[in-house]
């Protein structure tokens, strides 16, 4: 028998989501962007996946945006939002725990000139909200935490936090 307690850090996929990908790597390989039979097969995945997970994020599908991996991900979430809210603030909020793919883009960024505030969790692993809302400031533009600790497991309520920053602040922007 197998016991794999890493699952805060890779899971393995359920059967159906490994069926389809299987074949889709055997069969329906085509290019995506391509206006031939195959590649609008390949697109009509892409197109049913991406409404599938706006669904469940309730919002539009638009907004999900596919990347090779979670560092890519926050690479594009952290730098493109930074960027983007520049002339609101430069001020961006997260805490000690995070994932290097956080943590090391908010390096980038201070020293692209933008102010990081560092929230401490406690022994547990768990973060004080008070002391995201705390840190708040005229300048803040983003707030990063993640939901649960690819090391030791904590799952953080980010829907309070959201709800908490929200009533204070409701333009910055949460991940």
């Amino acid at each position: 028998m197998e016991a794999y307690f890493d699952n805060a850090a890779t899971t393995r996929p359920l059967r159906g989501v490994r069926e389809i990908m299987i074949k889709t790597l055997a069969d329906d390989y085509g290019n995506p962007s391509s206006k031939h039979t195959k590649g609008m097969d390949a697109e009509q995945y892409i197109s049913d996946a991406r409404s599938v997970i706006a669904k469940t994020l309730k919002c539009e599908p638009k907004n999900i945006i596919f990347t090779s991996g979670g560092t890519e991900a926050n690479n594009q979430a952290l730098i493109g939002t930074a960027f983007a809210e520049k002339r609101k603030g430069k001020h961006i909020i997260t805490t000690v725990f995070e994932h290097a793919s956080v943590h090391n883009p908010l390096i980038f960024l201070e020293g692209m000139g933008y102010e990081v505030t560092y929230v401490p969790v406690d022994k547990g692993g768990n973060i004080d909200a008070d002391k995201i809302i705390s840190a708040i400031r005229p300048d803040t533009i983003l707030i990063s935490v993640m939901v649960v600790n690819n090391e030791i497991g904590s799952v953080i309520d980010i829907e309070s936090i959201a709800e908490e920053v929200k009533k204070i602040r409701p333009d910055i922007i949460g991940g």
